[in-house]
């Protein structure tokens, strides 16, 4: 009896690693599909973007998407290798040093899509941006990986 005890914790422990270390950022091919929100046509009516507004955003978008492409692919890859080292029980160094480059790599993804944003936000007009931030919050929000 004792050893189930034992293995139920490890194995919650071991699933919250998985999901962890799988990440919140969609592959590329989930990205490559999705629609930028601001894209979508009821935002573009809600907000009033002209069409001129509409380019803008999506020139700011193609002129990002490379970059951001390679940064998505490259942390997919880290994560990959990083389950890996886990399943294989890689030494503590090798561990800590691929850990320390996914976060570097969530890092950069996170830092990109808040500039690319910027750019986006600054083609609005202050009221554009007031509802936009109305929006946001409700419109947008997507569960994490262990909400029910």
């Amino acid at each position: 009896m004792t050893k189930v005890h034992v293995k139920w914790p490890l194995a919650g422990v071991l699933s919250g690693l998985v999901i962890l270390v799988s990440g919140a950022v969609p592959s590329e091919a989930h990205l490559g599909r999705r629609v930028v929100p601001i894209e979508r046509q009821a935002l573009r009516e809600e907000l009033g973007l002209t069409d001129d507004q509409v380019k803008a955003v999506r020139e700011i978008r193609a002129r990002n998407w490379q970059s951001m492409r390679e940064t998505v692919r490259a942390l997919r890859e880290a994560r990959r290798a990083l389950r890996e080292m886990v399943l294989a029980d890689a030494d503590e160094a090798t561990f800590s040093a691929k850990a320390a480059e996914v976060r570097e790599l969530a890092g950069q993804v996170l830092e990109a899509r808040a500039r690319t944003l910027q750019e986006v936000v600054r083609v609005l007009t202050p009221e554009q941006r007031e509802k936009l931030r109305d929006l946001r919050p409700f419109r947008h929000h997507r569960p994490g990986p262990l909400a029910g």
